[in-house]
């Protein structure tokens, strides 16, 4: 039976999986944005998706992994491009909301099904930062995406603004 175990492992391409935790550059990007509301040593990135049918320039991060395929999967996303760096940040608010015991899946889940049965004019990403909205007030999505802007400096950081007045 165990003989068996790395002929399964082949034929499934398992050895091709692999996953990492966060480098210490991806934990200093990430502090600019979300000080230390993440226990980022439970972090880690994966190479492969978490759906079977997750599209190959889709990164999702619905369990507090980041689950990329290969493709935009980095062995450090610190040392990536400003665009890299962007979805990264996007993809830990994910994380940073299922440590909160936020059900990122299903939240998800609500807001896609929502825009494709918009025929995708429902744009879950898109939001107008209101004065007094805290980000929680926002849906998953919209909080990747302020995450993103904070880190880009293109508005002030709400996250931190927000747990300090908690």
């Amino acid at each position: 039976m165990f003989k068996l175990i790395p002929a399964l492992i082949r034929l499934l391409k398992l050895d091709r999986f692999k996953w990492r935790p966060l480098t210490s550059g991806e934990i200093t990007m990430c502090q600019s944005v979300f000080g230390d509301l993440i226990n980022y040593e439970q972090v880690k990135v994966m190479n492969h998706p978490f759906l079977p049918w997750q599209a190959s320039n889709v990164v999702m991060a619905p369990s507090g992994y980041i689950h990329a395929r290969n493709l935009l999967y980095k062995d450090d996303y610190a040392k990536e491009s400003l665009g890299f760096r962007a979805l990264f940040i996007h993809e830990m608010a994910h994380v940073y909301q299922y440590q909160k015991n936020i059900n990122v899946l299903a939240l998800g889940a609500v807001l896609q099904f929502a825009y494709f049965m918009s025929a995708k004019k429902y744009n879950p990403y898109r939001y107008q930062l209101q004065p007094n909205k805290g980000f929680f007030d926002y849906n998953i999505e919209q909080q990747g995406d302020i995450a993103r802007d904070i880190y880009l400096k293109r508005i002030d950081n709400i996250i931190l603004q927000t747990n300090a007045s908690d």
